[in-house]
């Protein structure tokens, strides 16, 4: 077992899946598994080993959950160079000076980054995930169209997706729902941000430890309750400069078809 913020490149090719064995922040812990597949029916967390490709064509290693399927967001994927992680999801905008040591790390000037081609080389359910990083992400208020232009490349330089066969994609859609819910002994409420088909985003001051299940009631629209378990994927605690809520991330156990009743008809994402 050791630190998340200690594994590095060699860790993975030892090990190509290393499950989370809790903490958070720099006391994250991890530990490595003989496994050489992952579900989106594990209980547990797990991140395995993924390639990058820089818009530079150099490629480099890493790491994802694959199977917290989404966003940058969900996905948190992260390379591993000796000087340190470089991550490009952050919980509050980041500081230029952290951005400025990441690319550092990497030995890149921003225009040789972005976007990022990923593939993770462990498949999930027996599918393969990837797909591009375009851009250093964080909660926003400004329109997405806005911040792609102040943060990618230009237009012109960009590379297509990645083949749509092999580029894993969930819809999510903001929706304030009151919740309740359950964890043990512990007991809170909240207000859902943005869900998805296989979890969603709790705003609440108070949130559940990883592991365990969590029991969460959700009040629908004309009254209705919908009864659902998870398990939390990740927190986000309140301080006094952020701009994103506090709460957790909860991906669902098992499938529930009154759910997915929330979403209707599959989506089809719009090609950037």
């Amino acid at each position: 077992m050791k630190r998340l913020v200690d594994l590095t490149v060699e860790d993975l090719v030892a090990s190509l899946v290393w499950r989370y064995e809790g903490g958070s922040g720099a006391d994250a812990m991890v530990s490595p598994t003989d496994r050489h597949a992952l579900s989106q029916a594990d209980d547990e967390i797990f991140l395995a080993a993924t390639e990058f490709e820089l818009f530079d064509a150099s490629r480099h290693g890493g790491f994802c959950f694959p199977a917290e399927s989404g966003g940058v967001d969900y996905l948190q994927p992260v390379i591993l160079t000796p000087a340190g992680p470089v991550s490009f999801w952050f919980d509050d905008p980041p500081a230029e000076q952290i951005l400025s040591e990441q690319w550092r790390a990497l030995a890149k000037e921003h225009a040789s980054i972005f976007p990022i081609a990923f593939r993770c080389l462990v498949p999930v359910d027996e599918r393969i995930v990837a797909g591009r990083i375009d851009r250093v992400e964080f909660p926003r208020e400004e329109p997405a169209s806005a911040a792609a232009a102040k943060s990618g490349p230009p237009a012109a330089k960009r590379r297509g997706k990645i083949g749509t066969q092999q580029t894993r994609t969930v819809r999510r859609r903001k929706a304030e729902m009151t919740v309740e819910f359950s964890q043990g002994a512990l007991q809170g409420a909240g207000v859902t941000g943005d869900i998805s088909r296989r979890g969603m985003f709790v705003r609440s001051n108070l949130a559940p430890g990883t592991g365990p299940v969590v029991r969460l009631t959700v009040n629908l629209p004309g009254g209705r309750k919908l009864a659902l378990t998870g398990r939390v994927v990740r927190n986000v605690e309140s301080k006094p400069t952020a701009r994103s809520a506090p709460g957790f991330g909860l991906r669902l156990v098992d499938d529930w078809p009154e759910y997915d009743e929330i979403f209707g008809r599959p989506h089809v994402p719009h090609k950037k």
